[in-house]
């Protein structure tokens, strides 16, 4: 399915704020279209892929009707709707220089209720600030919408709920979910009642915890000093934060619905004040073997297992204490949901097949104790005749060397390298994209790989990889894997304990909480793993930024145990028991990370000795 893209202006807050007029109030803005043509910004390309905002704002504009288009074309009934500022050095500069507090008080006045004024030669129109999403924030961007559409967009992205009291910046933060580039999936019946039931975090607190952290000098100032703190504390972990399981038959549904076939386990869900992960699991197997007939939601209602086809957990649905407070239950939502024409999204996926490599970065390097002959032995000759493969011992820089031999001289690898376009689809791709065409060609005659077109392709990709080694990325022998709590852990908390059962039953049941009982808390599990799986592995977070953001932990690979069963499809997954605080250990200065984000994972013999010497 391609992905709808829509042409959406961004502007240079710099430069707007050339035009300002100063006025007994501060300043005001009435840009000219020529003025405003003469704010974009040079180097955006002024198109942004399809989200559930933009579609929203489409359906004030044209109706509870719109459909999008799906032809690939692009959609420019947006570009005087809502636009993209970008306020690159503005706020993020110091004002102790009078020419940048001018700059900041100049932009402080785009955020006045009047908005400012341009013209994207359609006439001129008030514009508000609006929504941004997170990347948004960190780029120092934000969208503003043309002020007649403001009230309209902003009461169906809230689904219709008069919020009172908040936190600001929560509702600013779940707000801007809808701002997530994906692919819209209707015609799936997310709404289905009993199809999707929301269950609480099973929480634990482990104790006397040895952190790290800083505290302040307890005055209220406005400005506090900090010291570091090293202490032992209680730190409550919330289990299976942001994850949730998925059917197999809607997990195909939904994989058919954006490729024509079901070939991903993972999914990466948007919906309104939803944000989660969805693993692809046969709960309806288990829970029946189990004798579980029923799943009881937050709410007390109860939803027979056959029916129920996603499971949400309380940390994916962000809005739930704003829906009490409007009086609003989960039936309600679903009423707005489809009052408001809202959508199930897909973000992202998990890949088609487990990766063999991937790739670390010089931030890594700086937080291990790699020795030279571990680095690159001095003996090794600075260009290669022959394959490094051949020499038997292992260095960090190995598997790059590889690759950069194999795009210049591996005939077979040179070949593979095009063809693969024609094995798997990616995330909205287009069939008929240049490197299918390259592959189909390839394919038909192999030696068309010394025409220009091919060999150009592999120089730019070995020239990619010696830049990428000058400034410390390295390729190791590991893989990129989306962080699981012991989802058998999360299905066993569903088991409907006073349940009447089969003598059958209760066998199966007793074997669950066994099963989930000897997972270990020092190791991980990672399903379908391509590469030989060593004794210890170390996780990484990606991004890396601080040393305390990697663990060692061992492998967990038990054959016969149920999760080899019930989870050898999920191949884009690390797993890692839900006892232990890997999640909260990988976050960083945090206490809380996130299940369902991406982690790093190498196997490489050199950094987890060096790690271990650290």
């Amino acid at each position: 399915m391609a992905q709808s893209r829509y042409q959406i202006f961004q502007l240079s807050a710099r430069a707007v704020m050339s035009y300002a007029i100063e006025t007994e109030n501060g300043y005001s803005f009435d840009l000219s279209a020529s003025a405003t043509e003469k704010c974009r910004s040079r180097t955006a390309t002024h198109e942004q892929d399809s989200n559930a905002l933009f579609f929203q704002i489409m359906c004030v504009l044209r109706g509870d009707g719109y459909t999008e288009p799906g032809d690939g074309k692009l959609i420019s009934d947006l570009s005087d709707a809502i636009l993209y500022m970008d306020f690159a050095g503005v706020f993020d500069r110091s004002a102790t220089n009078k020419k940048q507090r001018v700059r900041q008080e100049k932009a402080r006045a785009m955020f006045r209720p009047e908005g400012i004024g341009l013209d994207f030669g359609s006439g001129s129109h008030r514009y508000v600030a609006f929504e941004r999403s997170g990347s948004m924030s960190r780029q120092a961007r934000l969208s503003f919408i043309r002020a007649g559409l403001y009230d309209a967009v902003r009461r169906r992205i809230m689904l219709g709920m008069d919020i009172d009291q908040c936190q600001l910046s929560k509702l600013y933060a779940y707000n801007g979910l809808m701002l997530s580039s994906g692919t819209r999936i209707d015609g799936v019946d997310i709404d289905r009642p009993h199809r999707v039931v929301v269950v609480d975090n099973p929480t634990r607190t482990e104790h006397l915890v040895p952190v790290i952290t800083v505290e302040d000098d307890g005055s209220q100032d406005t400005t506090r000093n900090y010291h570091r703190v090293e202490k032992k504390a209680d730190v409550e972990v919330t289990c299976f934060d942001g994850e949730g399981l998925i059917s197999p038959r809607f997990a195909a549904q939904i994989d058919r619905a954006l490729f024509g076939g079901h070939i991903h386990t993972s999914f990466q869900i948007r919906l309104p004040y939803i944000k989660g992960m969805l693993h692809q699991v046969d709960f309806h197997t288990f829970l029946t073997d189990c004798g579980t007939r029923t799943i009881t939601d937050l709410w007390g209602v109860e939803h027979p297992v056959k029916d129920v086809d996603v499971i949400l957990t309380r940390s994916i649905c962000k809005g739930l204490g704003w829906m009490e407070q409007c009086g609003m239950n989960w039936d309600n939502y679903w009423d707005a949901f489809r009052r408001y024409r809202h959508a199930l999204y897909i973000t992202n996926v998990s890949k088609e097949k487990p990766e063999r490599f991937t790739e670390l970065n010089y931030q890594f390097l700086t937080t291990v104790s790699v020795r030279v002959d571990e680095f690159r032995p001095v003996d090794l000759p600075d260009g290669w005749d022959h394959s490094p493969e051949k020499d038997e011992r292992h260095w960090l820089t190995k598997q790059t060397e590889l690759a950069y031999y194999n795009f210049r001289a591996n005939r077979q690898f040179r070949r593979d390298y095009f063809l693969r376009a024609l094995e798997g689809r990616r995330f909205w791709a287009r069939e008929k994209s240049r490197d299918y065409y390259l592959a189909s060609v390839l394919k038909k005659n192999p030696r068309f790989i010394d025409e220009p077109v091919y060999t150009q392709a592999l120089d730019d990709m070995a020239e990619h990889i010696v830049k990428n080694y000058a400034v410390g990325r390295l390729i190791v022998t590991g893989d990129n894997r989306y962080l699981s709590g012991d989802l058998l852990d999360l299905l066993v908390g569903l088991l409907d304990l006073g349940q009447a059962r089969t003598k059958r039953e209760r066998t199966f049941y007793a074997s669950a909480f066994t099963n989930a009982q000897h997972f270990p808390n020092g190791a991980f599990y990672a399903p379908g793993a391509t590469y030989p799986q060593q004794e210890v592995c170390t996780l990484l977070r990606n991004p890396h930024i601080a040393r305390n953001e990697e663990i060692q932990l061992s492998c967990y690979d038990d054959k016969n145990n149920m999760r080899q069963f019930y989870f050898r499809q999920l191949t884009d997954v690390v797993m890692v028991s839900s006892n232990m605080l890997a999640a909260e250990r990988l976050g960083g200065h945090g206490l809380r990370r996130r299940h369902g984000e991406n982690h790093r994972r190498s196997h490489h013999q050199c950094l987890c000795a060096a790690q271990l010497r650290h």
